[in-house]
This record gives structure tokens, sequence and C-alpha cells, in this order.
């Protein structure tokens, strides 16, 4: 059985870890540790225990779940994901997984998770991902985004407007909003607007996971776009 950590004072974030692989989870209370000031934290190592402590130690403001457990895969009869979501409705829950299969995603996010993080993503992939989550945003590795749309990219694509690939194609140069405005001579509202029409087309949570997705897919093209 997972370690328990002693009562914290009121106010603090309570989390609760759960993976089969104990070094996996101590390398989880590190990066924790450095996103989240003075967390109280539960640990458990199997589906069960994760459900038990759900129950009597809950409820959490964010759980990082490992997709399958010893006592069978979170998917499934278990309906491991599901549970939680069903005892600790507000928790922001993490899915750490080592599928890469859209199907495993999407199906996470219906369910009621915050973010999909694959188990050989950095460090520094694990905080940036925290940080969003716990801002409030949801988060899903480019890698599996882009594999969703291979063979099929102009489709993906094709759902942005002229403009909107415009934006696109300065976002993965690195250019700022306010950058991408002077460089297409509208407002730096304006950039807003179709930067939010774009994450929303292409799926994706965020700038970075737009960009991201963009290069895998292998666009903009070589020499690029006219303005």
């Amino acid at each position: 059985m997972a370690g328990e950590r002693p009562a914290g004072r009121q106010g603090q974030m309570r989390i609760l870890v759960a993976d089969e692989q104990e070094l996996f989870r101590a390398g989880l209370l590190h990066v924790v540790g450095e996103v989240v000031s003075d967390p109280q934290i539960y640990e458990a190592d199997s589906h069960q225990e994760a459900l038990r402590r759900t129950r009597g130690s809950g409820p959490f403001d964010l759980i990082l779940l490992g997709l399958a457990m010893p006592d069978g895969v979170m998917y499934g009869a278990a309906r491991g994901l599901a549970a939680l979501r069903e005892i600790c409705p507000r928790a922001s829950i993490v899915i750490l997984s080592t599928s890469e299969d859209p199907r495993d995603v999407e199906r996470a996010l219906a369910q009621g998770a915050r973010g999909y993080v694959l188990k050989s993503a950095r460090a520094e992939i694990l905080h940036h991902v925290l940080s969003l989550v716990i801002a409030g945003e949801i988060y899903v590795p480019p890698i599996v985004m882009a594999r969703r749309f291979v063979g099929d990219r102009d489709s993906a694509l094709g759902k942005l407007t002229p403009r909107e690939r415009q934006v696109l194609e300065r976002l993965v140069d690195g250019l700022s909003n306010k950058a991408i405005a002077q460089a297409l001579s509208i407002g730096e509202g304006t950039v807003k607007v179709h930067l939010k029409a774009v994450l929303r087309k292409l799926h994706v949570a965020n700038r970075t996971q737009a960009a991201t997705l963009a290069l895998r897919l292998g666009w903009p093209p070589a020499g690029g776009l006219s303005a």
C-alpha cells in the first residue's frame, strides 16, 4: 500500500498520485512540488486503493491517475476514471499512460479528464501540463493529436480560413500576438479572435500545442504562405 502524508493545513491543494510504480510516483511528487506550493499529497498504487483514498481522504483538487493498474485497466470493468469522477466531481484529473492511441485520449477526455500525459514525457512537459490543468486548461499530447490527423492533413487544416492559416504560420515561427498583428497589418484583438478559432478547429488547448501539431503534420509548406 502506498504511503500517506500527514494531514495538511486548511487551504492546501489536496492531490492524489495514483500509479503502480513507486519510482514513477516519486518522480511525479518531485514535479508536483515544483508546481504547487506545499501540497497535501496522498498516494495509491492500485485502482482499488485510489478509490479508497478518494472515499476516505477526499475530496481532492488534483488527481494524477495511471491508465492501467495491477487490478485492471482503468477503462473497462473497473471504470476507474468514471468512478473517481463520480466520487470527486470537482477534481482535475490527469491521465498518465503509455498509450498513444487517440481513441484512449478521446475516451479519457469524454469521461472528464483534464489532461493526458504520456509516461515517456520529460519532467518539464509534466511541469507544463500541471500548470495548464491547475489554471483550468486541458492538455492533449501533440504527438497523439498528430496521429489522429495522419492521412487527413488537408482535412484538418482545411477547416481553417486563409487568415487563420496565416496566423498559424506565424505562430509556428514563434511570433507573439503583437508581432503577428504587425506582420499581417491587423489588430491584436483580431489576432486573438483568429487564434481562438485555430485552437478550436484543431482541437488543441493552447498556442504551443497548435504550433507543435502543425509542425508534426508537415505544415506550413516549404517557403510558407503568402500574406
